[in-house]
């Protein structure tokens, strides 16, 4: 899937999923293999991304739905200005993905994601995951790209 309960939540880079060998994934180094075969300078992560994309992923976590604007006050823009972001920025979100990998690969099968992670303007990111009390194996993604 793209585009009230307690949360699980954690930010990349220290992915923690307890059970999956996932876990062990870097995600700066996964986004850098793609940028690169497509000729793009590498991302570093940034704790302003971070921290943006962590929010979205845990209210999607807590409301049970994916989208960009969870709640009344919560679209991108404003959350952006929240968390200091200046400047331009994009933002990719899902659900359902149960590593980093899949996530990105998801992202990259659908143009309008595509776009945001191979964007050469972008040079720093924030990754984030949450997933409900009720449903620990299912996780909401956001990520957070900017200059």
């Amino acid at each position: 899937m793209l585009a009230g309960a307690a949360i699980v939540f954690a930010a990349a880079p220290s992915l923690l999923l307890a059970d999956q060998a996932e876990a062990a994934e870097d995600p700066t180094a996964l986004f850098n293999a793609i940028r690169k075969r497509h000729g793009l300078p590498p991302v570093d992560t940034d704790p302003k991304l971070e921290q943006a994309a962590l929010y979205q992923a845990k209210r999607m976590a807590s409301n049970g739905k994916i989208g960009h604007s969870v709640g009344w006050g919560n679209g991108f823009v404003s959350r952006l200005r929240q968390a200091g972001i200046r400047g331009a920025a994009a933002e990719n979100v899902a659900a359902g993905q149960r590593s980093t990998a899949e996530v990105f690969d998801a992202w990259m099968k659908s143009p309008g994601h595509r776009k945001n992670m191979l964007d050469p303007e972008f040079r720093h990111y924030g990754l984030a995951w949450a997933t409900p009390e009720n449903k620990p194996r299912y996780i909401y993604w956001a990520m957070v790209l900017g200059l």
